[in-house]
């Protein structure tokens, strides 16, 4: 018997599409495209490049505390969530292969990301669950996490509005 086994991927994303044409292709970060777009930072991430998106899911979307990204993508709060956005993305291309070791690139936002390319690839310890989406003006890498920045971190519990 003939036992060979194929993976496909369901998603063919056009390489040729930027990195916002890749993720959509993929159908898995819809709620990131829209704040994006809500945003205006989608015109950037059209942009030659190249970038390097840390792109969360929309599973990690649906894990967030029940009404956090309502209040995140909340019109009030658009300059929160555009630094929110910039902290997933970096202006160079960095790929799985090219990650070695322990680095921090600095994000669009002005903070730092600390990347692990030890074992898998991780990011702020976050593994990254789909890797190297290779897109036209650079890549996209998906996470089950929505990262951070330090200076949200500290605004959080102070932040009642």
């Amino acid at each position: 018997a003939d036992e060979r086994f194929f993976v496909v991927d369901a998603v063919k994303p056009r390489p040729a599409g930027d990195v916002l044409e890749v993720a959509a292709a993929s159908g898995r970060f819809t709620h990131f495209l829209e704040a994006a777009e809500a945003t205006g930072f989608a015109g950037t991430l059209r942009g030659p490049g190249p970038f390097t998106v840390f792109a969360p899911t929309d599973a990690a979307i649906r894990a967030l505390p029940e009404g956090e990204w309502e209040r995140l993508t909340h019109p009030r709060n658009r300059e929160r969530l555009l630094a929110l956005l910039a902290y997933h993305v970096v202006a160079e291309r960095i790929t799985a292969d090219s990650a070695n070791g322990v680095t921090r690139p600095e994000t669009a936002g002005g903070y730092r990301l600390t990347l692990d390319g030890r074992d898998g690839l991780r990011v702020n310890d976050e593994l990254v669950v789909v890797q190297d989406m290779q897109a036209a003006n650079g890549v996209l890498h998906g996470l089950n996490a929505l990262l951070t920045p330090p200076v949200m971190v500290a605004a959080l519990p102070a932040s009642a509005d």
